[in-house]
């Protein structure tokens, strides 16, 4: 399932990708990426940074690290920004 410009409410799955604009993580300002709209790929373990090709970018970040907080309740992620 793809979502686009996905708003703090809406609930992200594993599996899902979502466009967002990335935080200013020590990991996303270290990759270049802090601040810019991006397409990620969530995974169970972290977040996948995705070129505009859907080629994958660098390596895989943490959730927090690309912006997502964890529902626990719900075995969900979404925005924390």
């Amino acid at each position: 399932m793809t979502v686009s410009m996905v708003k703090k409410t809406d609930p992200i799955k594993v599996g899902d990708v979502v466009t967002l604009e990335l935080p200013y993580s020590e990991v996303c300002m270290f990759l270049g990426v802090a601040g810019q709209t991006r397409s990620i790929r969530v995974t169970e373990h972290g977040a996948q940074i995705l070129n505009e090709d859907g080629s994958n970018f660098s390596y895989p970040v943490t959730h927090g690290e690309a912006g997502l907080i964890t529902d626990y309740e719900t075995r969900t992620f979404r925005r924390f920004l």
